[in-house]
């Protein structure tokens, strides 16, 4: 499948129309077949099945060869999309890049969405399968899919790793292989042109509902380039990263510089800082991607080893301002993220001073007049931050909701802006989308959703301003495990749930 990109659209600076991330992988593991390339972290078995892999690049070709061959055996039809929804860990990578060397679309899902999110993604995309894991910590994510799969009706089949899972769920560890068929369908027409098909699915929140951002193969590489460049990535390093595969950002950082690099990626989870510090001197990191509060807290409590890590990737949520950090040895990379529209990232000078967000054409990396443009940024005269560019995405899926692009190829964000003392300064809040911890959400179907629900079970239920997660629910008088229950039973997402006043306060240190 390729988009129809704006009629005006300047071009972009290409990386070519025949590159793909498959041909990327099997580059690696031709040339450097041994070398790792995809690790998990010592604590995996805590949060999901199955023990930890290291696996080198010919092994990570071979395993994505053999999903690859299951899923064309399921026949789903050309350009078919596959929902993926996984915890970091060397499969998400695996199952990834196997959906596209079958032929299909990958469609990324935030691991904290549930039922109500994940019915509303499949019917939206028409997903025909869907891959997923028995369980990410306490949650039976194939259950949940299954359920969620049972209001779809364009879903045939149903993938899952892990020990057990559910009847009617395919095991990819045991019965995959099982699947591979003579008559297979072949995807010829992918061959040309590979880079400008659509090579993954995210999902950003806009007043509307949640869009499907689609990029081609050669926008999402753009992307890994622009991070890659910035950081000073190459094959001697060592990447660690917090971030899952469902956000643009967390690919261009995670899986796609590792294979433009061809540094090996370290999959950790988004907790257990002593885990991850003691993962960063085991396995030699030399550059890590957290979120950029997790960064601003390391630095303040001495957690980040000297040698061998050498940078850092601050990730910042949409409408986070990049925080004043002690300056250290370690060159911190602050990337802005401006929801699935597109990021910029800009390393720090030796002060640890923010770089302001810059108008027009930006350089890979910031500062190289001879670098690619990946990004062009401005204001509009409402207000909003509009992006355009290599990295960003160049046009929509057929129906609604979807971005709005205009005809010169201008996406809007849909975040606040204004030039300040020469100073761009963004606004803290997107418009239209409450954010609540790392999920954002369409404002209007959110109040909507928690009003009629809480009222069901009558107890009042609202969103309200919080310093650390952006905002949160909170529940008034009546009922509180009736509304638990119904909102269990509309299939909400854990971040909906209300939290007390004692709660927050023992989170904020006061009690």
């Amino acid at each position: 499948m390729i988009l129809t990109r704006a009629i005006n659209a300047p071009r972009r600076d290409g990386l070519g129309e025949d590159v793909s991330l498959d041909a990327l992988l099997r580059r690696h593991a031709t040339i450097n077949p041994d070398a790792p390339a995809m690790i998990d972290t010592a604590d995996r078995p805590v949060f999901t099945d199955g023990k930890p892999r290291r696996m080198s690049w010919a092994a990570l070709d071979v395993e994505v060869d053999r999903i690859a061959a299951g899923l064309k055996g399921l026949n789903l039809g050309r350009d078919a999309v596959v929902a993926v929804q996984m915890p970091n860990i060397t499969e998400s990578a695996v199952a990834f890049l196997a959906v596209l060397r079958a032929g299909y679309i990958p469609s990324m899902l935030p691991l904290g969405w549930r039922r109500r999110e994940i019915v509303q993604a499949l019917t939206r995309t028409g997903a025909k399968a869907v891959i997923t894991v028995s369980r990410a910590g306490p949650v039976a994510h194939a259950e949940i899919m299954a359920y969620a799969a049972a209001e779809v009706f364009t879903v045939r089949f149903l993938l899952a790793y892990g020990r057990t899972v559910p009847d009617g769920v395919i095991s990819i560890d045991t019965d995959l292989d099982g699947l591979k068929r003579a008559d297979q369908e072949t995807v010829g027409d992918r061959l040309e042109k590979s880079g400008r098909h659509v090579g993954v699915i995210t999902w950003d929140p806009t007043p509307s509902g949640f869009a499907p951002v689609a990029r081609a193969q050669n926008e999402l590489i753009a992307a890994g380039m622009a991070y890659m460049l910035e950081a000073g990535l190459t094959d001697r390093d060592i990447i660690a990263t917090t971030l899952s595969a469902s956000a643009i950002v967390g690919l261009a950082s995670g899986i796609v510089a590792s294979l433009l690099s061809g540094a090996p990626l370290v999959m950790h989870q988004p907790f257990s800082s002593r885990v991850l510090a003691g993962a960063l001197v085991t396995e030699n990191v030399t550059h890590l991607v957290l979120p950029g509060a997790v960064v601003a807290g390391f630095i303040k409590a001495a957690r980040l080893p000297s040698r061998p890590l050498r940078s850092v990737g601050a990730v910042w949520r949409t409408g986070e301002t990049p925080a004043k950090l002690t300056p250290g040895t370690h060159t911190i990379i602050d990337v802005s993220t401006f929801g699935e529209i597109g990021f910029t990232a800009a390393a720090r000078d030796a002060s640890y001073t923010p770089v302001p967000l810059p108008l027009g054409e930006l350089q890979s990396p910031r500062g190289n007049t001879r670098g690619p443009s990946l990004i062009e940024t401005r204001i509009t005269p409402k207000g909003h931050v509009v992006m355009r560019g290599a990295l960003a995405p160049s046009g929509n899926l057929p129906g609604e909701p979807s971005l709005a692009i205009d005809n010169e190829g201008w996406v809007d964000t849909g975040v606040t802006a204004g030039v300040r003392q020469g100073e761009v300064r963004i606004g803290t809040v997107r418009m239209g989308v409450a954010r609540i911890g790392a999920l954002s959400f369409p404002r209007a179907a959110l109040e909507e959703f928690l009003r009629t629900t809480s009222s069901s079970a009558g107890a009042a239920l609202a969103l309200t301003r919080d310093q650390m997660f952006g905002e949160i629910t909170r529940a008034g008088n009546g009922n509180r495990k009736a509304l638990f229950d119904a909102l269990d039973k509309a299939g909400a997402s854990a971040a909906l749930l209300p939290r007390s006043e004692g709660e927050e306060r023992r989170q904020q240190g006061v009690a």
